[in-house]
């Protein structure tokens, strides 16, 4: 989906996916009918992807969710490239990045979780602008070896470069959906002064990522009620009878909009009888590989 609209938005930087070896993928078709394999050969033939099969990095965790989330830190190996863009998987892409490759020469340019304490300085691996190198590669391989069981990707790569990196400003680079949710916008403003407009902050967002626990992922359905308690609230104008409504309505089209090009680009939902004939994990797939271009 991410390839998609970065062929839709017309970026110039060359797409490279790579994805679990246990797919198959060929020229023509010959792997089969898999769900998998269809969406790797749309991807190459539609959108450009190069498509290259890795290995899945997991270890054992106390969290089943994030236990394969070193395989994105693969990045660092791709050496066939000056830099590449990763982006996770469960956002949308509002606007091209492409200015981004002409930063100047550093391991790792990302910005910071703007969400959490600004005291530690943390820093987010939702977007990541990687110089690839053997050497960076083999520092990312000894701390993925090393890890505990509680340092995931982002623990990673806030112990090794959260004092190197080249820190992208969040603003316009990425937002967490959850911000519309929030009465206090500080934090992604940066001012308690400046107002937080929902459609003109929405304008300059480029990278929007969903997070909205206990809301689930956006490839996920959740309960109406589990929606209703979970979107953003209406807020009352001052001296007026009228509510201000343009946040939750905000909020609700990223989720409907995903949903959406699910459907459209990918394929997902369907008749009673596709549903039937591919069974429940086609509908509740958790994409575990993660989109790559430079």
């Amino acid at each position: 989906m991410l390839f998609e609209r970065l062929h839709r938005l017309g970026s110039r930087a060359e797409r490279l996916l790579m994805y679990p070896s246990r797919f198959e993928v060929s020229a023509n078709g010959t792997d089969g009918q898999s769900w998998e394999s269809g969406l790797l050969r749309k991807a190459r033939d539609e959108y450009n992807v190069k498509l290259k099969p890795v290995e899945v990095v997991q270890r054992d965790s106390q969290d089943g969710t994030w236990a394969e989330s070193y395989t994105k830190l693969l990045a660092f190996n791709q050496t066939q490239y000056a830099r590449v863009l990763q982006l996770d998987s469960d956002s949308t892409l509002l606007q091209t990045m492409d200015e981004l490759f002409f930063l100047p020469p550093v391991p790792l340019a990302i910005p910071r979780a703007y969400w959490l304490n600004h005291s530690d300085n943390i820093l987010t691996s939702g977007l990541l602008l990687i110089q690839p190198s053997n050497f960076e590669y083999a520092r990312i391989s000894k701390a993925i070896d090393a890890a505990r069981s509680k340092e995931y990707d982002m623990e990673i790569l806030n112990n090794l470069y959260k004092d190197s990196a080249l820190i992208l400003p969040h603003r316009p680079y990425i937002m967490l959906t959850t911000e519309y949710r929030y009465r206090n916008h500080k934090d992604y403003i940066g001012s308690e002064e400046e107002p937080f407009d929902p459609e003109s902050v929405l304008k300059e967002v480029k990278f929007l990522h969903f997070s909205d626990w206990p809301m689930p992922k956006p490839w996920i359905n959740p309960s109406p009620s589990v929606r209703e308690a979970n979107m953003p609230q209406c807020i009352q104008v001052p001296e007026t009878t009228s509510a201000d409504c343009r946040a939750q309505k905000l909020w609700l089209g990223w989720y409907e909009d995903f949903a959406q090009r699910r459907v459209d680009v990918c394929n997902v939902a369907g008749s009673a009888s596709r549903k039937r004939r591919m069974g429940k994990r086609a509908f509740d797939l958790d994409p575990t590989y993660e989109p790559y271009f430079e």
